[in-house]
């Protein structure tokens, strides 16, 4: 199918915080992120930048970012085994520079498409990241828990696991299995001031959060996470402060090339952290075009982004847990325990 490539439009950008105070932390959360198929053919025509190019704004601003790296990257010249199901995904080589280019700290791997070229292609993907400044999360090769030294004071854990299984091969990614996963993210609390937990869980293009969710992700925060956020729906689903943590059951995609008008609307969550232990969580609707996501700040983009505010709230039953503000929807957590 021809393209239509029109020039990047003008949108101002939103990516400085609405609190005035200077925060102790400042860190970006997205969700899916996918360089195959037709989002290798934009980056052929558009350029190794274009994809970000909205984000980068919000990226260049925090001092840890993270989301879903969707699939393996395949090495040219390298032989693999595809796996039998019907949308096996991979990424070329240049993938790895363009996420370590966008200034991304750590990439979850545990996903139901990082086996899609068996072990190899998971192999060849932990070492290519491996050569990168960006780390990963969710495969068994140690060590299972990232730690990002924000300063002397201030550290970062972050974990991954997979609840969703395309095939019999569960080898060499991390599982979410309670017995196991509850314990990673007690150690990770352990040893770090914030711990940030991933899950690929949930059903595709569903906008609720099944029941095996909301245990899971609540079990996650009860362990000692702060943040835990769920991936595979590929759709937004609602956000929830649950005691001192904030769940993000599907922040949807990020970069994709999926066309159903759900699957383009996405929300890139930048945290906030103060001294005095507040912290501010917001979210920027955006939308994707051409596997881009772009801000939604005009007046003509009132219904996505009121849809999108609609779709992350739609199971909150405390509306003063959250503002919108600026274009933005806030949620405000106490993290004094982070701080102290």
């Amino acid at each position: 199918m021809a393209a239509n490539w029109w020039p990047l439009p003008e949108q101002e950008s939103l990516a400085e915080s609405t609190n005035e105070e200077e925060p102790r932390l400042t860190a970006s959360f997205v969700g899916d992120i996918m360089m195959g198929r037709y989002v290798e053919d934009v980056i052929d025509y558009r350029g190794s930048d274009f994809l970000f190019h909205y984000a980068m704004p919000y990226f260049d601003e925090a001092d840890y970012v993270t989301g879903n790296f969707e699939h393996p990257v395949l090495i040219d010249g390298e032989e693999y085994e595809q796996a039998d199901k019907e949308i096996p995904l991979h990424a070329p080589e240049s993938s790895i520079n363009i996420m370590e280019n966008a200034g991304f700290s750590v990439v979850n791997l545990a996903n139901n498409h990082i086996l899609d070229y068996g072990q190899k292609g998971l192999q060849d993907t932990i070492d290519q990241f491996a050569q990168s400044n960006v780390d990963t999360v969710g495969h068994v090769q140690q060590p299972f828990i990232d730690y990002t030294q924000i300063d002397e004071q201030l550290t970062i854990a972050t974990v991954g696991f997979n609840d969703v299984w395309a095939s019999a091969d569960r080898s060499g990614v991390l599982e979410s299995d309670p017995s196991e996963s509850l314990e990673y993210i007690k150690a990770a609390d352990g040893e770090a001031d914030l711990v940030i937990v991933h899950v690929h869980i949930g059903v595709e293009y569903t906008s609720t959060p099944t029941q095996r969710q909301e245990d899971l992700m609540k079990a996650y925060v009860d362990a000692g996470a702060d943040i835990v956020i769920g991936h595979h729906p590929h759709v937004l689903q609602s956000v929830e402060h649950y005691n001192d943590g904030i769940i993000f059951y599907s922040l949807g995609n990020f970069i994709f090339d999926q066309g159903w008008t759900r699957t383009r609307d996405t929300a890139l969550a930048q945290y906030h952290l103060y001294e005095d232990g507040r912290a501010e969580i917001e979210l920027v609707p955006f939308r994707i075009h051409e596997s881009q996501p772009r801000p939604l700040n005009g007046a003509g983009e009132s219904y996505f982004r009121q849809r999108i505010f609609q779709q992350l709230t739609k199971d909150t039953t405390d509306d003063s847990v959250y503002e919108i503000k600026d274009g933005r929807l806030i949620f405000e957590v106490n993290h004094s325990h982070v701080v102290d």
